[in-house]
């Protein structure tokens, strides 16, 4: 596979898009969405951490014509069983999003609910996100700060999804987390904990779908893993995905493409995740995964002019990443079709 390059500075350079994937966000990811065009411009922040305790995933998500934020805590020892928080606002007027992944503040602000997911430069080393919650979940209120710290490689990538559509993502997988949450009067520490990024600024086509698989853990050793698979969405000519890539401590190597076998039930039977034929002869590491579901969020949105349809199962990841043995790693897959 080809390996990430060092990011332009801005998307277009010239007049023309840097089509290519990296290893750093691009700075300025201006997409040139003024005006009516505007609203169809679709934007989303997503962050996750995972303890030995606890998994912790949030979203805001704006949608032009409204915006929405959600977020669910589950307790691995009980993991059937999560607390979760959602709201839609029209127009998404409660919602603002930050200019890039690594400038400014994404925030959500509505009825007693405060979400803040703000890029904090440091002096010196890697930059982090700083999160900070004020979320009824239920009956107990969830509020806390934490940060994930965003050291080694990214995965940018800039991708035509169509007609010179530009899509813009930034992730990054296996991350440091470093703070605390407390549910209602109970503190639960997340130092120690593994995060992951997913920042995505895109003019995806009026019906796009997708699967995606994301998984954050630590070896026996410690060694810190990450992983990001999709199909379907930022494909390339061969119908491979040029967002694959795995994380050791922190180091990025892409991977080929993959094939999702959804079950029929998707929050109930396993998923098998596996390396496509087109990729068996390519210079990377082979995908060979089973995918157990522990529980499951899904979304069923219907707003008239646009559309949200997903299952986000939750759950652990067995197999192997090339010689990576992949074992008990807690993670998410997800099954999405927006019309938008």
């Amino acid at each position: 596979m080809t390996p990430l390059t060092d990011a332009p500075g801005a998307c277009r350079v010239d007049g023309e898009w840097q089509w290519g994937r990296y290893r750093n966000p691009i700075r300025d990811p201006d997409l040139g969405a003024w005006g009516p065009k505007k609203l169809r411009l679709k934007e989303w922040h997503y962050t996750s951490v995972v303890t030995d305790r606890l998994f912790l995933a949030l979203g805001l998500v704006q949608l032009g014509y409204a915006a929405n934020a959600f977020l669910y805590l589950v307790d691995r020892r009980k993991p059937n069983v999560a607390h979760e928080y959602e709201a839609v606002s029209v127009l998404g007027r409660h919602l603002h999003f930050a200019p890039s992944s690594v400038e400014g503040r994404t925030e959500w602000s509505r009825r007693g609910a405060e979400i803040r997911m703000t890029w904090m430069d440091a002096i010196s080393g890697p930059g982090s996100w700083e999160i900070d919650l004020d979320v009824p979940l239920g009956d107990l209120p969830l509020r806390g700060t934490f940060r994930v710290v965003a050291e080694g490689d990214a995965l940018a990538l800039l991708h035509d999804v169509g007609q010179s559509r530009p899509a813009y993502t930034h992730k990054q997988v296996g991350l440091e987390a470093r703070g605390s949450v407390r549910l209602g009067d109970e503190s639960i520490d997340l130092d120690g904990g593994l995060g992951a990024v997913d920042w995505t600024r895109s003019f995806a086509a009026r019906e796009t779908r997708w699967k995606w698989a994301c998984f954050a853990g630590r070896r026996e050793d410690g060694t810190r893993l990450g992983l990001n698979l999709s199909a379907q969405v930022y494909d390339d000519a061969q119908g491979d995905s040029r967002e694959n890539v795995f994380w050791v401590d922190g180091i990025a190597t892409p991977l080929g493409g993959v094939r999702f076998e959804v079950p029929r039930t998707p929050g109930v039977g396993d998923w098998h995740i596996r390396s496509k034929q087109t990729a068996a002869s390519a210079s990377g590491p082979q995908v060979e995964l089973v995918f157990q579901p522990l529980g499951a969020r899904a979304q069923h949105l219907d707003l008239k002019l646009l559309r949200s349809d997903f299952v986000q199962p939750y759950g652990v990841f067995r197999g192997h990443v090339g010689d990576v043995v992949i074992d008990d790693l807690f993670g998410v897959v997800e099954d999405h079709l927006s019309v938008w």
